[in-house]
């Protein structure tokens, strides 16, 4: 160990640590059900030492791992016995170019920086999730799904431009057009095919005024009716769907056991962007849908509405087993009263939230982000937050519920909850799973980067010499 701090030492310009409180900090994630420990955190200056460290790792059969605000679920940010590299020091915005409506910045830069930078210049990042403080490298990792998804698809599909170091050590600048097969599996590919370093992101102009409708719905097929019919004629800028269960009783299923009589109901939410709430025509707009109350109407300043309303934090003892589950809009009914049943059969149903969100297939082209056969997605989330002592029994239940999302045709949304073995990442990916196979072994041909996530199909050990003789050069190779 002290050979290994002293080479890294040498050889990196940031931080090298093995401290008990460093690696104890970067043990966890947000989910709370994961827990790794790495050898070594390394806080990397700039992208050549993120070179120089896989470099390194690569020769010394060690694994290697990014992490900034540790938000994953299923430990995709941990590291085991290898080494972990802190991006958060990589924290500047390089360039801003709100008149071209595009912007470059290292990876660990927050989402917040970028608002609070884009604001005053008004323009915004076309899409942005409930969460600020995570990173731009993180969420690209994942995909990134916020309320305006439907109509700019994930954060990634918003993506111009990458910096990335790849499992060789190699440090490449990747486009769609350039170095595009790089490109298109790093985003959304949870640091599997290299380590993104710096980004070039898509701005948008935003107007100054939102205002928000909160509609309730007491029958589930006619709010994916009206969620369809907004999306499909383009009237509405944003959309998020919660469920409320209520308890109306108890009925004995037989002479041991009692089960709760429940009714859900559905709030949507529709979001209008607009320079005046007086260009409103609110009877057209509302005329069209079938909800069974219209409960609220607020009317914010667009800077104050794209603000998280609430922080979730994990609270110690507790785990975040969330999943999201997209469906193609011809099951989804079928899908969601089947999951809404199971529910109270395994957790809280009166504290879990449950909410819908729609995805239009053609605004959302990641290959790593696969989506079921269907033009309109609809999004299914379930968050339930539970005694850890509670996580195993819940695990399984919504493990079966991601099988018999997958049989439907489904899909899973990855930045959540996932437990898959070799058969379930053969039906998330389908035909592109054989090339995301080979791709992994063209980028990362020793397998280093974010371990033990992805599970691969089992290959012949290759002849690492050649490579060797290449991590050993002290000269990092850029391609632009």
């Amino acid at each position: 160990m002290s050979s290994i701090i002293s080479d890294l030492k040498h050889l990196i310009e940031g931080e090298v640590s093995n401290t008990k409180e460093d690696l104890e900090a970067v043990s966890h994630d947000f989910g709370g059900i994961i827990q790794k420990r790495p050898q070594i955190v390394v806080r990397p200056q700039n992208s050549t030492d993120i070179a120089k460290a896989i470099k390194y790792a690569a020769n010394q059969e060690l694994t290697i791992s990014s992490r900034a605000a540790g938000h994953s679920l299923s430990g995709q940010s941990l590291n085991q016995d290898g080494i972990l590299l802190d991006m958060r020091n990589l924290n500047q915005i390089h360039e801003f170019h709100a008149d071209e409506l595009w912007f470059k910045a290292d990876a660990g830069v927050t989402w917040k920086q970028i608002v609070d930078t884009s604001i005053p210049y008004g323009v915004i990042p076309p899409v942005l999730t409930n969460n600020f403080e995570v990173t731009l490298g993180g969420t690209l990792s994942a995909g990134g799904l916020g309320l305006s998804s439907f109509r700019y698809g994930s954060q990634a599909d918003n993506c111009l431009g990458l910096e990335v170091v790849t499992g060789t050590g190699d440090i490449v600048w990747c486009t769609s057009e350039h170095n595009s097969e790089l490109f298109y599996h790093v985003l959304c590919g949870y640091g599997q095919f290299g380590i993104i370093t710096k980004v070039q992101n898509r701005l948008r102009k935003y107007r100054p005024y939102t205002r928000s409708y909160s509609l309730c719905y007491d029958d589930l097929d006619t709010l994916l009716n009206d969620q369809r019919f907004l999306i499909s004629e383009g009237l509405i800028d944003g959309l998020v769907s919660l469920f409320s269960p209520c308890l109306l009783g108890v009925s004995r299923v037989n002479e041991k056991g009692i089960r709760p009589l429940i009714q859900w109901f559905y709030r949507m939410q529709i979001t209008l962007e607009v320079n005046s709430v007086k260009d409103i025509n609110e009877q057209k707009l509302l005329s069209n849908l079938n909800f069974y109350r219209h409960i609220h109407t607020e009317d914010l300043a667009f800077d104050k509405f794209i603000q998280p309303i609430a922080q979730v934090t994990r609270s110690v003892g507790t785990a975040n087993s969330w999943i999201d589950v997209l469906l193609p809009s011809s099951v989804a009914k079928e899908y969601i009263d089947i999951a809404l049943e199971r529910i109270p059969t395994f957790t809280d149903f009166r504290t879990i939230p449950v909410g819908s969100f729609c995805l239009l297939s053609g605004n959302t082209k990641m290959p790593m982000f696969p989506l079921p056969d269907d033009e309109l997605i609809i999004g299914l989330g379930m968050y339930p937050t539970i005694p850890k002592a509670q996580v195993k029994p819940v695990l399984e239940q919504l493990n079966l519920l991601t099988d018999l999302a997958l049989e439907m045709g489904g899909k899973r949304y990855m930045a959540t909850w996932v437990e898959f073995d070799l058969p379930r990442w053969r039906l998330q990916f389908g035909n592109s799973w054989s090339k995301i196979n080979e791709i992994k072994r063209k980028y990362d041909p020793n397998g280093i980067l974010n371990p033990g996530f992805f599970k691969y199909e089992e290959i012949a050990q290759i002849d690492k010499s050649s490579l060797y003789s290449r991590i050993q050069e002290p000269e990092v190779s850029i391609h632009k």
